[in-house]
């Protein structure tokens, strides 16, 4: 149990440095980059000659070990047949916001006044989304 503990106050501390989320965001885009290639059956190489670049460069950005820039993100995006979004999210708002559910492109967040640690809601269409976001008892009580 202390290990977990030290762990935690490790990562929180983390958490208030800007080499954290540098770090965090280049996984994000790398995780979002590899599914998209794979859905559009694009191999390294394949991404590599379309933007006019090595394999071996690709392999850098999914190691983390390439600090890109907006125009390389921009373009790796592309040629994966994606664009690049980037979205700057208010820490408040963020700690408030427990889960989201993708339709299409939108992404609709589930905002709740209790824990967020301790709730979880999936919403398969945007009707169940609507009933739950209406019933904000139902989803507080979830949280007690």
């Amino acid at each position: 149990m202390a290990i977990n503990k030290k762990l935690a106050t490790y990562l929180a501390e983390r958490k208030k440095t800007d080499a954290y989320w540098v770090e965090s965001a280049k996984l994000d885009f790398a995780m979002k980059l590899e599914k998209q290639i794979r859905l559009a059956g694009l191999s390294y190489a394949k991404l590599a000659e379309k933007i006019g670049t090595s394999a071996a460069y690709i392999s850098k950005v999914f190691r983390g070990d390439s600090n890109m820039t907006i125009e390389t993100m921009v373009k790796l995006s592309r040629a994966s047949g994606a664009r690049l979004q980037i979205e700057v999210v208010n820490e408040s708002v963020a700690a408030k916001t427990v889960a989201a559910q993708h339709w299409g492109n939108k992404v609709i967040p589930f905002p709740v006044t209790g824990s967020a640690s301790q709730v979880t809601a999936v919403c398969t269409t945007v009707t169940e989304f609507a009933v739950h976001f209406a019933s904000n008892s139902e989803i507080e009580s979830r949280t007690a």
